[in-house]
Formats: structure tokens, C-alpha cells, sequence
């Protein structure tokens, strides 16, 4: 029988860690961070990081995880996430995940295209011919990944250089690694919650 969860999102300042906390003390959960500021160490002014002390006893994971040098992709993020919440679910205790970051959420629970990691010399490579060539990107795209070229814009290099270093990395498409599907979590049954309090209670 699949394990339950609780999957807790809305905007920073939303209500979402008190939520959390009294799911989590009600039913005997653990909670998992999901935004993507919380995961870096010393970051705690301004992204909203709910102290020790306030935490009430309730565990907490996926905080305080990474450097602030460090690159930890949405794709590291959701394999971590999911060991822990094996992990969890093997305690017997309900997972709540919390967090103002839908792409994270979406990784953890929905899966990621099956691309490769970044690889900073392939990026720097890229970005340096653009640098020289303005328009080459898109053009070597076109050449490389006819429909990724239709769907970015010409001047959108982040989302260029990400194309063609799946091209380069693993010698097929963008196109072709999103018709391979993604693996969305196994195991649990999630119920997602939103947080959406009037604009003006968040100012």
C-alpha cells in the first residue's frame, strides 16, 4: 500500500512551517525542506528559515544541506529528497514537504527529465561563443535539435546552453530526452496543499 504524504506550497512568508508543524505534530510526520534557499548553509536572513528553537522537536531535513559555492541542481535535490523520504516512510512517520519552490516540488515528486548533470566547462565553452557570436547558439541548435530551436528564443542563452549541453553530453535531443518521459516518486500518495493568503497579509 503506498505511504502517505503531505506536500505543503505557497509564497515565502505564507503560513507554510506553522502548517507544517502542527501536520506534523497532529500525525507523527518529519518535515522536508523545498525551497531552494533553505537547502544553503548560512542563509537564514531573508529566505525565511525557521530557527532550531521554533521547530518545536519536529525533525526537519534537507536544510542547511549544501555551500553557498556549491551548484545543487533541482536534479540533486529530488534524489536526496527521495532517500529521505524513503526513509521516513521506513520509521513509519508521515513525510511533510514544505516549501515555496514548485520546480523542486515538481522534481521531487513528478521526476525530471532524464538529462545529464551541468558540466561547467561545456557551459563556459558555450557561453564564450556566444560571447563572439551573437546568434550562434541558436543556430548550432537548429542544426543539432530543430524542435528544441522552434521552442527558445534566440536571445535566451540560459535555456540555449542547457539544450546544447544535452546534445553534447549525451549525443541526442532535448527533444528526445523529454519524449523519453520522467519517473514520478513511487511508493507514496501524495496530497498537495497551497497556501494563498490575500497579497496584501504577505506585506
Amino acid at each position: 500500500m503506498p505511504h502517505p504524504l503531505v506536500a505543503i506550497a505557497g509564497p515565502t512568508g505564507s503560513g507554510k512551517s506553522e502548517l507544517s508543524l502542527r501536520i506534523a505534530e497532529e500525525f507523527g510526520g518529519e518535515i522536508i525542506n523545498c525551497d531552494s534557499l533553505q537547502i544553503y548553509r548560512y542563509f537564514d536572513i531573508g529566505t525565511a528559515k525557521l530557527p532550531v528553537a521554533e521547530r518545536r522537536g519536529v525533525p526537519h531535513h534537507m536544510l542547511d544541506v549544501a555551500d553557498p559555492d556549491e551548484h545543487f541542481s533541482a536534479g540533486e535535490f529530488a534524489r536526496r529528497g527521495r532517500a529521505v523520504l524513503e526513509e521516513i516512510a521506513a520509521r513509519g512517520r508521515l513525510p511533510v514537504v514544505a516549501g515555496g519552490t514548485g520546480f523542486y516540488l515538481r522534481a521531487l515528486l513528478e521526476g525530471l527529465f532524464p538529462g545529464p548533470e551541468r558540466d561547467d566547462a561545456v557551459r563556459s565553452r558555450l557561453a564564450a561563443r556566444e560571447a563572439r557570436r551573437p546568434g550562434s547558439l541558436h543556430k548550432l541548435l537548429g542544426r543539432f535539435d530543430p524542435e528544441a530551436a522552434q521552442r527558445v528564443h534566440a536571445r535566451d542563452t540560459r535555456k540555449l546552453i542547457r539544450a546544447l549541453e544535452v546534445c553534447l553530453l549525451t549525443r541526442r535531443s532535448m527533444s528526445q530526452a523529454f519524449a523519453a518521459g520522467r519517473h514520478s516518486l513511487q511508493g507514496f500518495r501524495w496530497l498537495k496543499i497551497g497556501v494563498d493568503p490575500p497579497r496584501a497579509a504577505l506585506y
